[in-house]
């Protein structure tokens, strides 16, 4: 005949898990912020990466305009300088968008966490996220700033203007890269150079 079950089965044994919520799942939203600061430390050296290019770039335009263009004359190395500038200033669009993006998902986290409970050390997702929201700020400013620079270097005469948009390309007006630092200090990973 069979076996009468008994109440407890060894081999079915049922533990109820515990259903996270975000005040409980601190490490999966300290492993999403730490994600995102550190997808934002690689866009910003991305960032230098680009600026140093544009500046070469504006330099070589700078030099060309001043020593070799004429009244009505305009030099033809000055179209494929021109196109590198410009392919220079979408790939600081594209590290604005991929910044833009980290900032919608950051505030999303700091909106799951009501808390000011540090995530990452001492910081808080809400700290975090209203830094990460001023780079963002800065760098769409200093974007359309290059935007500007880029529209008007190729037609700009004045060796003076031409100067100041080989400047403001180089030294960054609205972002100051030291000051995110700390950010990058608390997750571990070295300053932006």
């Amino acid at each position: 005949m069979s076996k009468t079950p008994t109440k407890i089965d060894s081999t079915h044994v049922f533990i109820p898990r515990e259903i996270t919520t975000p005040n409980k799942d601190q490490q999966g939203v300290s492993k999403a912020v730490f994600s995102h600061v550190s997808k934002l430390h690689g866009l910003l050296n991305d960032w230098i990466k680009m600026r140093d290019r544009g500046v070469r770039l504006c330099r070589a335009i700078s030099a060309l305009k001043l020593h070799e263009c004429e009244d009505d004359y305009y030099p033809s190395q000055l179209k494929s300088l021109m196109e590198s500038l410009l392919d220079a200033l979408e790939g600081i669009k594209n590290i604005v968008d991929g910044v833009k993006i980290l900032n919608n998902q950051l505030q999303a986290l700091a909106n799951l966490q009501p808390t000011d409970d540090p995530v990452i050390s001492t910081w808080s997702v809400k700290r975090i996220s209203d830094t990460v929201r001023k780079i963002y700020e800065s760098l769409e400013k200093e974007y359309r700033l290059k935007q500007v620079i880029t529209e008007n270097v190729a037609h700009s005469r004045d060796e003076k203007l031409i100067e100041v948009y080989t400047s403001a390309w180089e030294f960054e007006a609205y972002f100051n890269i030291e000051s995110n630092a700390y950010l990058f200090a608390e997750v571990g990973l070295a300053g932006v150079t």
